[in-house]
């Protein structure tokens, strides 16, 4: 399953250039097209930034917060995650008309699309933030564990998040028209100034001994000064842009229409992603969730910077499907999945391996003795889910959304279920494991699934394909194992961490592996990142 479900951003039409990049991808004599390039380059760039943050600032924020008020502050920002589905696929279906209508100059039409997303988000903003503020003392007290002791801030911290929820879902009305414009630059870049902005400041608040209260206010002023400049870039990209909030009852059903299945995917991915949190902390306590949380967090990064890369994807899968290329398609997830095996595997095997030793010496000894088990059962899980990155992007982008959709349903009941059986009496490693279940059964049966329905293939060629990176992957494994007692600081950990994954690139190559498709990609990512210096350095 692709993480990047929670946002479906890539839901533009497709453009001559992707065309043009499907041609790239799929044959070696075709350059991969700028675009392409450009969108995977500031993909990856998105994913980076905030991954290099996390490293530098999660164990601050553990250190001068403690376990259980870190907790306090995860399970507050969980609970927030779940009131993302009363998006209702609005977001991504509006992002789809947004740029059909400006594809289309179509301008009377794109602006009331934006008023009815606007008008739409600023009532469920004023409804679910109202509550969040109405009922922060029920929050706090009731629903959810958390200690007595810390009640009171938690309160507050809800009081907090009510207006939070409001402008930060009213912006995603004018911060989805950078991504229909597919200028994944101006989005990538906002995103990483609003960052480091709330990065500075939860330093500072850190640093002078206050809390998550103060954090969160900071948040919330940032979210407020957000609003204008995601409208003031909307506007500099659509000069015809003049919207109200409004409601326009045929464009509402026609967005929810097709977002329908997506929001489906929302409510599945939520699920997983964030009530085993919250159960959790309902069954073993607010400490348990840090436990839980930080190698959660490390070992999402496989599937997080998988989901950034193959983005792209689905403009490039809807062409040829709507073209009824069938051999380009197959063309296209047999090369795009063994692209992302080789990713996954480079990555992987270093973080399992590793991992405990790098939680040691990053996060402390502490919770590197509760966590480094779950951390190699969720490294595996977030490995296996990866896999699905390429066929979950082509089976939306060819009409076949509902397959994601029933699959992540039935997924996130399965870790859920496991989760009552395992949790009570193994603990954290009982919460990654239900979740690595869920994963074994589940993605084997969701690519094979779309193998057949979508691509009219054997339903087995994901193993095909597989099969070569898995034995490199197996070599890997074994060479990183010989130099774990090398691993005597954080420092030295990531050197040989990067060493693993050298070896497998090294492996891959010289056992003839590799393809030309490998290096054509390569060069039209340089050449893509040349040029995009080049145009920071002259001022353009």
């Amino acid at each position: 399953m692709n993480s990047s479900v929670r946002e479906p951003s890539n839901l533009s039409p497709p453009d001559p250039e992707d065309i043009e990049a499907a041609d790239g991808f799929l044959t070696p004599e075709a350059p991969l097209a700028h675009r392409a390039a450009r969108n995977s380059v500031w993909g990856m760039v998105n994913f980076a930034w905030p991954l290099a943050v996390a490293l530098i600032v999660q164990p601050m924020m553990v250190g001068r917060l403690g376990q259980d008020l870190y907790g306090v502050f995860t399970i507050v920002g969980v609970t927030l995650g779940f009131f993302g589905v009363l998006d209702l696929g609005i977001g991504a279906a509006g992002t789809r008309q947004i740029a059909v209508r400006h594809a289309r100059n179509e301008t009377d039409e794109l602006n009331s699309v934006v008023s009815t997303m606007l008008g739409f988000y600023m009532v469920v903003g004023l409804l679910v933030g109202g509550a969040i503020t109405l009922l922060a003392g029920t929050f706090a007290t009731k629903w959810l564990s958390i200690p007595a002791v810390m009640q009171g801030t938690a309160r507050v911290a809800f009081l907090i998040a009510g207006p939070s929820f409001f402008f930060s879902i009213v912006s995603g009305a004018f911060a989805s028209i950078p991504t229909a414009l597919q200028r994944y630059d101006i989005s990538t870049r906002v995103s990483i100034a609003i960052s480091a902005i709330n990065t500075v400041a939860v330093v500072t608040i850190l640093s002078l001994g206050r809390g998550i209260v103060e954090m969160l206010a900071v948040s919330l002023i940032i979210g407020i000064l957000a609003m204008p400049v995601y409208y003031a870039i909307a506007k500099r990209l659509l000069p015809t842009l003049a919207v109200r909030p409004r409601w326009n009852p045929a464009i509402f059903r026609d967005l929810f229409s097709v977002g329908g299945y997506f929001l489906i995917q929302t409510i599945g991915v939520i699920v997983l992603y964030q009530l085993d949190k919250l159960l959790v902390g309902n069954m073993l306590g607010v400490a348990a969730v840090t436990m839980y949380v930080v190698p959660g967090g490390l070992a999402r990064q496989i599937q997080g910077l998988t989901a950034a890369a193959t983005g792209v994807v689905f403009p490039m899968s809807a062409t040829l499907f709507d073209g009824n290329q069938r051999e380009r398609l197959v063309r296209l997830y047999n090369e795009g999945s063994r692209l992302v095996y080789v990713l996954i595997t480079c990555l992987a095997v270093p973080l399992a391996v590793f991992g405990d030793r790098f939680l040691r010496y990053w996060m402390g000894p502490k919770i590197a003795e509760g966590s480094s088990l779950a951390l190699v059962m969720l490294v595996v899980t977030y490995y296996l889910l990866s896999f699905t990155a390429i066929p979950w992007q082509i089976a939306n982008g060819a009409g076949w959304a509902k397959l994601n959709a029933f699959y992540v349903l039935a997924m996130a009941a399965a870790d859920i279920g496991l989760f009552f059986v395992l949790v009570p009496r193994f603990g954290v490693p009982g919460a990654a494991a239900s979740y690595l279940i869920a994963a074994a059964l589940g993605v084997p049966i969701l690519i094979s699934t779309i193998e057949r329905r979508v691509l009219a293939m054997s339903g087995f060629g994901f193993l095909k394909v597989y099969s070569r990176i898995g034995l490199v992957g197996a070599i890997q494994i074994a060479l990183s194992l010989l130099t774990r007692p090398l691993c005597g600081s954080l420092l030295a950990t990531v050197a040989v961490m990067a060493a693993s994954g050298a070896t497998f690139v090294v492996l891959y190559c010289l056992l003839g592996f590799s393809q030309e498709t490998d290096r054509q990609l390569l060069k039209a990512l340089g050449a893509q990142l040349t040029r995009g210096r080049a145009r920071h350095s002259g001022g353009s």
